[in-house]
């Protein structure tokens, strides 16, 4: 019996370790429980409540999933963003400072408070962090009311602060809890969303049936509405509806029932259950993720992030889906992203007889902002558990499939090179195919160039085995140096 009892708790121990996520350089980990979707960078770790093997079980799971992020800070980092020394005891007494504000029932408003102006922690997301209130929802919070509470949370001193808010038909519950340990500091925020509270009542979508029909009118009255609707729109009215799709509005809790902001509390108080701050290592933790169903791992350069969707199905194997870049330069993609190119888009009556003209120059202005800062790419796809009838035809006779496949994509990449314009280009390209009754190999390496001035080196890997199939694309602007270590390793994604 004691047996039983000692390899239960090692098999519980062992669960636990495999679905938690450390960062030993940081100082801290946190129990993740193996999600369908993740996010990691040097400085934040992100993930969904809902593990990947849950994903499909209750598709109304997966509709109110909330996600947790993990923000880290050093003294360092926080001594630049306050502007003076920062060290676990100096979040002590801040925390007990504002308690005894909110036990006298005094305005914590009267006191300043450094450590809750996140804007500053917005300024500092250039040093490879990336905030909640950082951006575009900068702007929303701004609108907001938060809520700020001090308490302990899990043990923890946390200072939490809470919008809670209605966009569209959603209520979204923003809730991020500082807490400080080993002269770090660390923001756990969960973002919670609800839609079935504001979703349209069956009748009022019926209403709205009802009257579609009603708007049916005769011939001439038809021909008037379709004039009407070629009528221009300027790119300033159609900003104006863009914002007002995307308008926030203060929800009080009492509008909200019970059940479901315990829910969201739930959410908020697992995410700090289940971190644990310990004493940080002197080694940064390397970034890289690792793709179970190819049976790979790429480590990526240290100022890279990496996203990655992981969905298990039942007896049907797993499916990966990761993409990765370089953060800075992706900030960099959305602090220079023309929006108002989009509304002029937007803006554009489709009866306008150069609709497709003016199109295509609005998004190519847009595009040349995005390229100037783009330089980099990787994105790969797997399964595993192939139980496709066709792919093991593709591996069982090797040689004539090869001839096939090697004659199909050679036609078409000679066609698109000939078909080559001002917006995308194929100026070269090499193909390698490997096919034995084993495995299968498909590999293009092609140069594009992109609006005439942005030249890209594109690698596809195409590859299979009896039981999983995995892809890869690599994209690379030709005139910027890449690490060699990611080139190799990006080399052999293959079986």
């Amino acid at each position: 019996m004691k047996k039983i009892t000692v390899l239960a708790a090692v098999l519980i121990l062992c669960a636990a370790h495999a679905s938690a996520y450390e960062n030993s350089y940081a100082g801290y980990s946190v129990k993740d429980g193996q999600p369908y979707y993740k996010l990691e960078a040097k400085k934040v770790y992100a993930y969904t409540n809902i593990s990947s093997k849950k994903v499909y079980q209750n598709e109304e799971n997966l509709k109110n999933t909330a996600v947790n992020i993990v923000n880290y800070y050093t003294a360092e980092d926080m001594e630049q963003i306050l502007g003076e020394k920062f060290s676990t005891a100096y979040f002590d007494a801040e925390y007990e400072k504002r308690a005894l504000l909110e036990r006298s029932q005094l305005n914590p408003k009267t006191v300043p408070a450094p450590l809750l102006e996140l804007d500053k922690y917005a300024e500092h997301d250039s040093n490879g962090n990336l905030t909640i209130q950082s951006k575009v929802l900068k702007e929303k919070l701004e609108k907001l009311t938060p809520l700020i509470k001090t308490g302990k949370i899990a043990g923890k001193k946390a200072i939490t602060i809470s919008y809670l808010y209605k966009q569209g038909d959603v209520l979204v519950k923003i809730d991020t809890s500082l807490v400080s340990a080993n002269d770090r500091l660390y923001l756990l925020s969960t973002v919670n969303t609800d839609q079935d509270l504001y979703a349209p009542k069956k009748d009022e979508k019926d209403a709205d049936a009802d009257a579609d029909i009603d708007d049916i009118d005769t011939d001439a009255e038809s021909d008037e509405n379709d004039e009407a609707k070629t009528e221009p729109k300027s790119a300033a009215s159609a900003k104006e509806e863009m914002d007002k799709a995307l308008e926030v509005e203060n929800v009080f809790v009492r509008d909200v029932p019970a059940e479901t902001m315990q829910r969201f509390a739930k959410a908020h108080t697992d995410l700090l259950k289940g971190f644990k701050a310990f004493a940080p290592t002197s080694t940064p933790k390397a970034i890289g993720f690792t793709d179970a169903a190819a049976g790979k791992s790429v480590q990526l350069p240290d100022d890279w992030f990496y996203g990655q969707l992981n969905l298990k199905y039942k007896d049907k194997g797993t499916f990966y889906l990761t993409l990765a870049s370089s953060m800075k330069e992706m900030q960099e993609v959305a602090a220079n992203t023309d929006y108002d190119s989009v509304y002029a888009v937007l803006a554009i009556p489709q009866a306008d007889p150069e609709y497709q003209k003016k199109v295509t120059e609005l998004y190519s202005s847009g595009a040349r902002n995005v390229l100037q800062h783009w330089n980099h790419l990787l994105i790969t796809a797997s399964v595993d558990n192939i139980t496709d009838a066709e792919i093991k035809e593709l591996l069982s006779t090797p040689v004539a499939n090869r001839l096939a496949v090697e004659s199909f994509i050679s036609e078409g990449l000679q066609r698109m090179k000939g078909f080559s314009n001002e917006y995308f280009a194929l100026k070269d390209y090499k193909t390698n195919f490997d096919f034995t009754q084993e495995k299968a190999l498909i590999g293009i390496n092609a140069d594009t160039d992109l609006l005439k001035d942005f030249a890209y080196n594109n690698k596809i890997l195409l590859s299979c085995n009896q039981k999983a199939a995995t892809a890869m694309l690599f994209i690379k602007k030709t005139d910027v140096e890449t690490e060699k270590s990611l080139e190799q390793q990006v080399n052999k994604w293959h079986f």
